[in-house]
């Protein structure tokens, strides 16, 4: 067997690759923040042969333009759209014509499968040149980023909302929970709440908006539209696309959920939601009005699916999946604490108090106003005595990016070198030399 390839130190500053259903993150090993971070979906034109846009400039208007994700369930499932995202963020944000000089560390799903990984292994060194490689857990790597060797990992992030449990840095597999609740739900179950309100409440998107006027709080919006743009799904030549529209609508709830939801943090009561003071918004058109009980009961969602997921939603397909750690369906979605205690049963008893007193919360959504302190409620009451401690970052962007601010601290540690798969691994073993070396 070739001896691994050392990297590490100060010898060489490694790339760190981290791509979420939601954004993708990339940059140089030891810094503090990724070097470029973008919108993991991206633009399709058809034609001959196709356009298609990656990074923010895909939100942009583009007729006949359809919008696509490469992940499915957390896992890559369109390798051409992997490709030209990493061409993307290598090549066009951070002006490197390839990886020839630089180690690539990349994060992946605690559920990832082997086929998947391998793949990503063979993209590193066939098509980006690099000398050496690794990829890491990403829930290890956020409980890196917050100190932890051994934690109980709680990331709701955009598609889903997961539960991994880590102990000395192995990820203990068979005490994964996860479902398909995030903040796209959210704004799912939000855009039809004020589509159905009484009265309905339009959604116009950014790109309709040709002029607005101010109007007063409540009144209808005085704004010129760009007809020309309108989606008409009874009309076959319409140049505006479901998926562009539906992505376009999204950003605007996304907005709505920043700026206004917020989970109560004692515990849903009534009356005390019927209390709570409303917030403004304003929405693309001008219109704005003050909202109450919908900004409450939509991310109470997260704490009580049972109750507050419209009936419509439980019907919803599960995420095209191919790995072998099942996911909630819709119709059976468990409260976050309920995920919690399901991978506790799955733990040895002696190793729960070290995760009560270690748990990591990551994942855009978790920055809901109100979420920390409603979820230590929550699971104080299920310690039964035991310590219970929170670790989440208060910064918005060590909470999104943890996963990569962990393996930014791995791959940048001199230790770490030990670990790296050359390129003469790869060519004497193949790709398979990662998943011997990974331990899964």
């Amino acid at each position: 067997m070739v001896p691994p390839v050392q990297y590490g130190g100060d010898e060489v500053s490694a790339i760190v690759l981290d791509i979420g259903s939601h954004t993708t993150r990339a940059g140089y090993a030891g810094e503090d923040s990724p070097k470029t971070v973008f919108p993991t979906t991206f633009s399709t034109v058809p034609g001959s042969p196709p356009t298609y846009t990656h990074g923010n400039s895909l939100h942009l208007y583009r007729p006949n333009s359809i919008h696509s994700n490469l992940l499915s369930d957390g896992l890559v499932t369109d390798w051409p759209a992997l490709s030209r995202t990493l061409d993307h963020a290598f090549r066009d944000r951070m002006r490197l014509p390839d990886l020839s000089e630089f180690p690539l560390l990349v994060t992946e799903a605690s559920w990832n499968t082997k086929e998947n990984r391998e793949k990503m292994c063979e993209v590193a060194f066939e098509e980006w040149k690099t000398p050496a490689y690794y990829t890491v857990d990403k829930s290890v790597m956020s409980s890196f980023a917050s100190g932890k060797g051994s934690a109980l990992v709680i990331d709701v992030g955009e598609e889903m909302t997961s539960v991994v449990p880590i102990y000395d840095g192995f990820v203990l597999r068979k005490a994964i929970q996860k479902q398909p609740v995030g903040g796209n739900l959210l704004s799912s179950v939000l855009l039809s709440q004020l589509k159905n309100s009484t009265p309905p409440i339009p959604v116009t998107p950014h790109y309709l908006v040709k002029t607005k006027e101010a109007v007063p709080v409540g009144a209808p919006a005085k704004a010129t539209l760009r007809d020309e743009r309108k989606f008409n799904p009874e009309d076959p030549n319409c140049p505006t696309t479901l998926s562009y529209h539906r992505s376009q609508e999204m950003r605007v709830m996304h907005e709505f959920k920043e700026s206004t939801c917020e989970v109560l943090s004692g515990g849903w009561d009534d009356a005390t939601a019927a209390s709570t003071p409303t917030r403004p918004f304003e929405f693309p058109d001008g219109y704005n009005a003050l909202f109450g009980l919908e900004r409450l009961t939509v991310p109470e969602i997260l704490f009580n699916p049972q109750r507050f997921l419209p009936q419509e939603f439980t019907q919803l397909p599960l995420p095209a999946s191919t790995s072998t750690i099942p996911s909630h369906p819709y119709s059976n979605l468990q409260p976050i604490t309920r995920l919690f205690s399901n991978s506790l049963v799955q733990i040895d008893p002696d190793l729960h108090s070290t995760f009560f007193n270690n748990i990591v919360v990551t994942g855009g959504t978790s920055l809901t106003q109100g979420f920390v302190d409603r979820l230590q409620t929550e699971l104080a009451g299920l310690s039964g005595g035991m310590k219970t401690k929170i670790h989440a970052a208060s910064s918005p962007a060590e909470r999104i990016h943890s996963s990569w601010l962990g393996g930014s601290i791995l791959a940048s540690l001199g230790t770490f070198h030990q670990l790296w798969i050359g390129k003469d691994e790869y060519d004497e073993v193949g790709a398979s030399i990662v998943t011997r070396r990974g331990g899964k």
